[in-house]
């Protein structure tokens, strides 16, 4: 085996431990998780600051960041939802109550017609994933969406899950893209 097909199967295999682990978590655990989530952002200043923030519409059982989005826009803060278009990835305005569609497995995204807004533009990203390792590492879902646009925007990058989803690093790939930081129920993690 090459290092590149030994880092593919390590990273498989490390998806399959999560999603199983992440997937094993009550509905009202995971509720309760954001409440605890959102008590560590409350005072910290790029989440105050953050006038535009790309959030995401959960997918089964990944962390639901509604009520985070709830909070900032109740502070006055636009809230953006990312739409997949081929290999790249657009953020629309997007609200409770709003259409949306499925999309690649399954993922809901804002309709097409939904007011696109420039990507470079946000503030800070709530970002899914299945793994955050100890560095920052993101790993997400194999379709590299993020690492894509991440590679072409700045904004701050935060990971949002469970604390079991914090795991130690893996060997990255060059087109890996590192967050800026990792919020859980235990707490905001900041990475050099």
């Amino acid at each position: 085996m090459t290092a590149a097909s030994d880092t593919a199967l390590q990273k498989r295999n490390l998806r399959g431990r999560l999603r199983s682990d992440r997937d094993a978590l009550s509905a009202a655990y995971r509720a309760d998780c954001a409440k605890h989530a959102l008590q560590h952002l409350v005072t910290w200043h790029p989440w105050t600051a953050a006038t535009l923030i790309g959030s995401y519409l959960p997918h089964e059982s990944e962390f639901d960041p509604t009520l985070l989005a709830k909070a900032a826009r109740a502070r006055g803060a636009d809230i953006v939802c990312p739409r997949v278009d081929g290999k790249s990835m657009s953020f629309h305005h997007w609200q409770a109550g709003d259409e949306a569609e499925a999309t690649i497995g399954g993922v809901l995204q804002p309709l097409p017609a939904a007011p696109v807004v420039d990507a470079a533009a946000i503030d800070l990203f709530l970002t899914p994933l299945l793994g955050c390792g100890d560095s920052g590492m993101r790993l997400g879902y194999g379709g590299g969406f993020y690492d894509r646009l991440f590679a072409l925007v700045g904004g701050l990058r935060l990971g949002v899950g469970f604390a079991l989803q914090r795991v130690s690093d893996w060997e990255s790939e060059a087109h890996d893209q590192r967050l800026d930081g990792f919020l859980s129920e235990e707490g905001l993690t900041l990475f050099g």
